[in-house]
C-alpha cells in the first residue's frame, strides 16, 4: 500500500475512532448521575465563548487587539478544577501568609512522589526532588549544572523555544539535531544524533511529550536514546511537563524510569501548571536520582531561583490529590477537540500538512506549501488568528505554525474557518 494511501486509512480510522469517543463522551455526559460525575457538570468547556474570555486579565487573552482569536501561548481556557478553587479558599482562611519551609508546604512533596509513582511507577524519595518557581528555571539550571562554557548542548528540533534561551544565553554551543518527518509521523533522527556527538557534547536536551509537534516517544526509543546516552557519558534534561496530556493508545514513560545508570544522568522537570491550567501560580519541579547532580543544582540556584508561593504550593498538593477527576472530563474533551481539528484540517486545507498530537494540546500545521514569509504574521493579519511562529521553535520549525486547541469547540471551529478562507487567498508555491 503506497504510503500516500496508509495515511489516508490512517487518519480515516482516527476520525472514526474520534466520532465514536466524541458521541461516548456527550451520552456519559449527559448520564453523570449514573456514572459518580455529577461534581464535573459544573464544568461544561462548550459555554466558552470569544466574549467572555476577551475580559480575562490574561496575557493570553490581552496581547493581541479586539476580534483576534488567540490560540499562542499554552494555557487551557477552561475553569480550573473545583477542587483546587477550595483548596486556595480554605488555605486564605488560614491567614498564613508567612515564608514555608525550605522544603515546603508538608505534603507537596509527598503529593508529587505519589503522583509519579502512581501514574508512571517511577519511585522517587523526598531528596530527589527540588520545588521551582516554573520550568523555565529548570531548562536554565539543567543547562548550568550539566554543562560548562563553550561546551555542546544537543537541542532536538523544532522544540520550545527557551530551550535555545537557555543554552545561548549562558555561553553553551547549540547542535541542533532535527526532528524528521516520515508518513508516520514526527521521529528522532538517530543516525543524525550519533553522527552529531563529539569529545565537546555534554549534555543532550529532551522534550517528552514533545512541544509543539506533540509527540509521545515510545518506550522503545526512549530505550534506543538511552543507550546513545550512556555510551558516550552524556547528561540530560528531560522536560516533561505535558505528561499527564496524554491522548488515547499512548503512554508516558519518564526518560529517568528507563535504567538506574539512565536516571543517575537524567534530569527531570515536571509539574502541574499546563496539566491543571495554572500556569500564572508558577510551580514546577527539578528531579534527579544523582545527589551529588542534586546539590550541584541547589547551589547554583542559592539565591537566584526563588521557591514557589503558598498558594502555588496549595494548588499543587490539591491537583494532584484531588484534580483526575477534573483531568478526567478535560482529556476526553481535549482528544475531541485534537481529532476535530484532524478532520477539519484532512478535509479543508489540502496544502497543510499535520499528524494529530499524541500528547498536550498543541496542534503543529505545516504551511510551508504556500508563499509566505511569515505564516504566523499572514495569518493574523489575514484571519485574525494568533498563533505561534513556527521559526520560535528552532530550526525545523520555520514554515509552520503552532495551534493551541484547549478552548471550546466552537471558538476552534471559527479558528479553523478563518483560517481556511485566508489560506485560500494566499499564493502556493
Amino acid at each position: 500500500m503506497p504510503p500516500s494511501w496508509q495515511t489516508y486509512c490512517i487518519r480515516l480510522g482516527r476520525i472514526a475512532v474520534a466520532k465514536f469517543q466524541f458521541w461516548f463522551f456527550e451520552y456519559n455526559s449527559c448520564q453523570s448521575k449514573t456514572i459518580g460525575l455529577e461534581s464535573l457538570m459544573s464544568y461544561n468547556f462548550d459555554n466558552l465563548s470569544i466574549e467572555k474570555l476577551a475580559k480575562k486579565a490574561s496575557m493570553k487573552w490581552q496581547k493581541y487587539p479586539k476580534g483576534t482569536v488567540p490560540l499562542w501561548v499554552a494555557d487551557m481556557d477552561y475553569p480550573i478544577a473545583d477542587e483546587i478553587k477550595k483548596a486556595i479558599v480554605d488555605y486564605i482562611e488560614t491567614n498564613n501568609f508567612g515564608y514555608a519551609d525550605y522544603e515546603g508546604l508538608p505534603d507537596l512533596k509527598e503529593a508529587a512522589i505519589e503522583r509519579m509513582w502512581e501514574r508512571y511507577g517511577w519511585g522517587l524519595n523526598h531528596e530527589h526532588i527540588f520545588p521551582i518557581s516554573g520550568i523555565v528555571q529548570g531548562l536554565v539550571l539543567g543547562v548550568l549544572a550539566a554543562s560548562s562554557k563553550n561546551e555542546e548542548v544537543i537541542i532536538q528540533t523544532p522544540v520550545y523555544g527557551p530551550f535555545m534561551i537557555a543554552v545561548e544565553k549562558y555561553d553553551r554551543v547549540p547542535v541542533y539535531n532535527q526532528l524528521v518527518r516520515d508518513v508516520d509521523g514526527w521521529q528522532i533522527d538517530f543516525d543524525a544524533l550519533k553522527a552529531q556527538i563529539s569529545p565537546a557534547t555534554r549534555l543532550l536536551m529532551l522534550c517528552n511529550p514533545h512541544n509543539p509537534v506533540g509527540r509521545v516517544y515510545s518506550r522503545y526509543e526512549l530505550e534506543k536514546l538511552a543507550e546513545i546516552v550512556l555510551e558516550h557519558r552524556l547528561w540530560v534534561v528531560s522536560d516533561e511537563l505535558h505528561s499527564d496530556i496524554i491522548f488515547s493508545g499512548y503512554k508516558h514513560t519518564p526518560f529517568a524510569s528507563i535504567s538506574p545508570e539512565v536516571a543517575q544522568r537524567t534530569i527531570t522537570l515536571f509539574g502541574p501548571t499546563k496539566t491543571f491550567n495554572i500556569a500564572g501560580l508558577k510551580i514546577g519541579f527539578i528531579a534527579t536520582e544523582n545527589s551529588a547532580l542534586m546539590q550541584h543544582i541547589q547551589h547554583i540556584a542559592l539565591g537566584i531561583v526563588n521557591k514557589p508561593n503558598v498558594i502555588a504550593q496549595t494548588a499543587t498538593i490539591a491537583a494532584y490529590r484531588e484534580g483526575q477527576e477534573w483531568l478526567n472530563y478535560s482529556l476526553k474533551y481535549l482528544e475531541a477537540n485534537r481529532d476535530f481539528v484532524a478532520e477539519y484540517v484532512f478535509n479543508n486545507l489540502k496544502n497543510v500538512k499535520h499528524f494529530p498530537a499524541e500528547g498536550s494540546y498543541l496542534a503543529w500545521l505545516d504551511l510551508s506549501k504556500y508563499n509566505l514569509e511569515n505564516p504566523s504574521d499572514y495569518l493574523l493579519e489575514q484571519a485574525k488568528v494568533a498563533m505561534n511562529d513556527g521559526a520560535w521553535f528552532g530550526p525545523g520549525g520555520e514554515g509552520h505554525v503552532r495551534l493551541n486547541f484547549a478552548t471550546s469547540r466552537s471558538i476552534v471551529r471559527d479558528a479553523l474557518e478563518r483560517i481556511r478562507v485566508a489560506l485560500g487567498n494566499a499564493p502556493v508555491t
